[in-house]
């Protein structure tokens, strides 16, 4: 489906397009594991109190400036358990990286937004942006972490339910609605693969579904899988982000922060599947590498293709 694949590309786009914003000498540098872990140690701390919560994303929007600092050999272990939903939740994470749903749910494209419904006739936009303080799901989570030498271990589970504040659509009209079932295929890196256009249809996912996949990213800055049990992200080399409320800067040695995009070469991989009535699988593989001196039009490309 193009518009996953089109998601897909802008997440990984979205790490590597530099500003041209260059920290001053007084920035502080923080080793980003340490960063992750006290931020997600404060989000367990604020859980159950939504408008703190939205102030903190408020403010981690709109006034956090600092350099993030992935040491090269670093590595990030991240695994989930088995949530306890509650009532009126419709997903959580089950063990080894894998969730479930609970209840049935609809999901479609409008004007190339997703949203969802539980009945077919209110829809929601699955989008949360704290400022302008819309929540399309809500996030009940709870992490557990710890930081052995240049390790970080993550564990955490999740259940999901509408939003506190979703932004509500039209009703979707003049739509087939197209029950999951085994051999349908969402995204592929394989032209010839016939896939379902969510643009035009209405998929409805029954209760019981499970949703697991794998993702593997290599090249020579950061290294990825994803396993029955474990995501694993490494640093093959230090990279530095410079954060400034929305705008950011890359650099791998702090001296030049104005990367050219093109330096990078992007082969991505994928495809969202049905492998059983009950099962969705993400199969992602994404090869990234920095091209210190040569370039690359793979970006330009990608972007042509989805456009």
């Amino acid at each position: 489906m193009k518009n996953i694949k089109l998601i897909i590309l802008l997440l990984f786009i979205f790490f590597i397009i530099i500003s041209c914003i260059k920290p001053s000498e007084d920035i502080k540098e923080i080793n980003l594991i340490n960063l992750i872990k006290d931020f997600l140690d404060k989000l367990n701390e604020i859980k159950d109190n939504p408008e703190e919560e939205l102030k903190f994303y408020k403010n981690l929007m709109t006034d956090y400036q600092a350099i993030l600092a992935f040491y090269k050999n670093t590595e990030i272990f991240i695994k989930s358990s088995e949530a306890i939903p509650n009532k009126n939740d419709f997903m959580y994470t089950l063990d080894n990286n894998k969730f479930i749903t609970i209840k049935p749910i609809y999901i479609t494209f409008k004007k190339k937004e997703s949203i969802y419904s539980l009945d077919n006739k209110t829809w929601y936009l699955n989008e949360s942006d704290p400022i302008k303080e819309i929540e399309g799901i809500k996030n009940d989570y709870y992490f557990n972490t710890k930081i052995t030498d240049n390790y970080l271990y993550i564990n955490y589970s999740m259940s999901f339910g509408v939003g506190r504040a979703p932004k509500i659509m039209k009703s979707v009209k003049n739509k087939k609605i197209v029950t999951l079932k085994k051999g349908m295929v969402f995204a592929s890196y394989i032209k010839e693969n016939e896939t379902n256009d969510l643009s035009k249809e209405i998929l409805y996912i029954p209760a019981n579904t499970i949703l697991s996949g794998k993702l593997n990213i290599d090249g020579n800055i950061v290294n990825t899988k994803l396993n029955n049990d474990n995501f694993c992200i490494k640093s093959l080399q230090d990279i530095f982000i410079y954060i400034k409320k929305k705008l950011f800067s890359l650099s791998f040695d702090k001296k030049k922060w104005n990367i050219n995009i093109l330096s990078f070469d992007i082969n991505p991989k994928f495809e969202v599947k049905v492998i059983e009535d009950n099962h969705i699988f993400f199969d992602i593989s994404v090869s990234v590498n920095h091209l210190k001196d040569d370039i690359s039009f793979s970006i330009i490309k990608l972007l042509l293709q989805n456009m």
